[in-house]
């Protein structure tokens, strides 16, 4: 849901759509649509909301074809020399999720994996907050992230877990590996403790202010920013 979901899914894969809602017919997203072969059916504005459960679907809905993603063996195959791929583990918010998304996008992330066991799943909610990044940045979904963390190490990546501790080296004076899988935690409980035990580095980011966090996106965006 969300327009900019919907302008992204139309730029990079039309194929996608099945059918596209909306009750702005006048909109200029609305003709780009119907130009783009987009079947498009009218429908009342609280209709939308009930189809996905939200307000926040800015006029526009779309039922599209799942989008196609990757496993662990197929992105190590051709994995970039110089890489960044980020770890989501238990990222529960889909205001979150979709935020960390969008950043990911921004920031040149080469893939994201999460689990489809601990981590919220690609809701319309999580599209509308990533501002489309969700069809955008590759994605690997898996069921057991401490193989996954493995498998990536075996193919020549570092990990860096995101945590506060007495081994965790400050953001600022961090050297990131040529080839980073970069673990964030869920806001509270964190990184689970096994991922933490086979990371081969701790990060944190250094605090100044009066309040001692950031929420788990704006804290992403941070470190991707050093990512060089």
């Amino acid at each position: 849901m969300g327009k900019h979901a919907l302008e992204e899914v139309l730029k990079k894969n039309p194929e996608r759509f099945v059918e596209a809602y909306t009750y702005k017919q006048e909109d200029p997203l609305t003709q780009m649509l119907k130009r783009g072969g987009v079947k498009v059916q009218e429908m009342p504005k609280q209709k939308l909301a009930s189809l996905v459960q939200s307000d926040s679907h800015q006029g526009f809905v779309a039922k599209v074809h799942e989008r196609e993603c990757l496993t662990p063996k197929e992105f190590l195959k051709t994995a970039p020399e110089k890489s960044l791929v980020l770890m989501c583990d238990a990222i529960q918010d889909p205001q979150n999720f979709g935020a960390i998304l969008r950043a990911a996008e921004c920031f040149g992330v080469d893939a994201l994996i999460y689990s489809t066991n601990r981590n919220v799943a690609l809701t319309p909610a999580v599209s509308k907050a990533s501002v489309g990044a969700s069809e955008l940045v590759p994605l690997i979904p898996v069921s057991n992230l401490a193989d996954t963390l493995k498998k990536f190490q075996d193919g020549g990546y570092f990990s860096v877990a995101t945590e506060i501790s007495d081994k965790a080296h400050p953001l600022d004076t961090f050297e990131f590996p040529e080839q980073t899988l970069l673990i964030i935690g869920a806001e509270g409980p964190g990184i689970q403790p096994l991922l933490s035990k086979k990371s081969d580095f701790h990060l944190y980011i250094p605090m100044k202010g009066s309040i001692d966090s950031l929420n788990v996106s704006q804290a992403t965006a941070t470190i991707l920013s050093h990512w060089k």
